[in-house]
């Protein structure tokens, strides 16, 4: 039998040196791949992030959301022609009012409500809401139970001030109706504030949105 033969038993002998003599050399181990995968996938992430923290930076955003202008014209017209009324606008108000809400209320067991809404300077807000042969129980729907405040003349005619007890609302009613119409202002901002609104509601008919397109506010 020779040496490199195996022998009978099945046991394998250890491998034999070289011939000629020489010591044999070790190979490097290779390195493991999953480390320098995982650094690589780390280091990819991080510049992903940034690069979309830049284009973020970049892109340009509204600093503020604004409401669409409402067409206070064309829909004051339309519940004209609807109800045979003369609605109120307002004609006149400096830059920084933008009509916003403006529409026809129909509530279960409640009189047809005119609305029109209006955004104003200082993050404030005011309604004209009219309605025909309004019941003190339908002043007190619009007013939120507020009580009495006293009162403000606007171009001769009285209107009585109400507060809610939250202070949220204060309310202008007009002692008079307004072209036939019932006529309260409601806003969040300061009596000043809602009597200039006051001052300026004309009814349709009169005021200089009654041929005009679609518009928000008539300038003076």
């Amino acid at each position: 039998m020779s040496e490199s033969d195996t022998p009978a038993g099945g046991a394998r002998t250890s491998p034999q040196p070289p011939a000629d003599g020489r010591a044999t050399v070790d190979q490097p181990v290779p390195r493991r791949r999953g480390l320098g995968s995982a650094r690589s996938m780390i280091i990819s992430m991080v510049l992903v992030m940034l690069a979309v923290l830049v284009w973020w930076a970049w892109v340009p955003r509204a600093s503020n959301t604004t409401q669409p202008t409402a067409d206070v014209a064309g829909i004051a017209r339309e519940v004209g022609l609807s109800k045979h009324w003369d609605p109120a606008v307002a004609v006149g108000l400096p830059k920084g009012w933008q009509a916003v809400n403006v529409r026809l209320v129909s509530v279960d067991k409640q009189p047809d409500t005119w609305q029109a809404g209006y955004d104003a300077p200082g993050g404030s807000y005011a309604r004209v809401v009219q309605t025909e042969n309004g019941a003190a129980t339908w002043v007190q729907e619009q007013t939120g139970e507020s009580t009495p405040a006293g009162s403000v003349t606007v171009h001769g005619v009285r209107w009585s001030k109400l507060q809610r007890s939250d202070g949220g609302e204060r309310s202008l009613v007009r002692s008079k109706d307004l072209a036939g119409l019932t006529t309260i202002v409601t806003g969040t901002g300061g009596w000043d504030q809602l009597q200039a609104f006051a001052t300026s509601l004309k009814p349709l008919s009169t005021s200089q949105l009654a041929k005009a397109g679609p518009t928000t506010v008539a300038t003076p």
